[in-house]
């Protein structure tokens, strides 16, 4: 149990100094992501009714994205106003599943699939690889 904790104790130890001695572009990928998750944060309060912690950060997230990449619009965020109201979700009622017996969606293969062998393979791959990259095979 000792021996445990010593051991447990040296591997903490070897670890700290190796995740505090981060690159440039660490760093900076780090801090993109924790700036990005925090106005996500917000933006998620912001959709239960009250943007206003989120409008307040916007500035100063456009303000920091500047600073990186410049003038890009695709890039910025924009304040949201007044209370957001939640949309309700649809679907389109112009594609249904084909199969009525089981309401799946067509999986049937085309005709000039080849067709899999007793041991479910095709061409020596499995089935289900080289109907999703069978055309690619061809080739090797």
């Amino acid at each position: 149990m000792m021996m445990r904790r010593i051991m447990l104790a040296l591997i903490v130890l070897a670890l700290i100094p190796a995740s505090s001695g981060l690159t440039d572009y660490q760093n900076g990928v780090l801090d993109g992501l924790t700036r990005g998750w925090s106005m996500a944060q917000m933006y998620c309060q912001a959709q239960g009714g009250d943007p206003t912690a989120y409008n307040q950060a916007v500035p100063d997230y456009n303000a920091w994205i500047k600073g990186i990449f410049g003038e890009n619009e695709s890039l910025m965020l924009r304040s949201i106003s007044g209370a957001m109201q939640a949309q309700p979700f649809s679907i389109s009622g112009t594609t249904k599943p084909v199969h009525g017996i089981d309401s799946s969606w067509n999986r049937t293969l085309p005709e000039q699939f080849p067709k899999p062998d007793a041991f479910g393979r095709v061409y020596g791959y499995p089935a289900e690889e080289y109907y999703a990259i069978g055309p690619a095979l061809g080739w090797l």
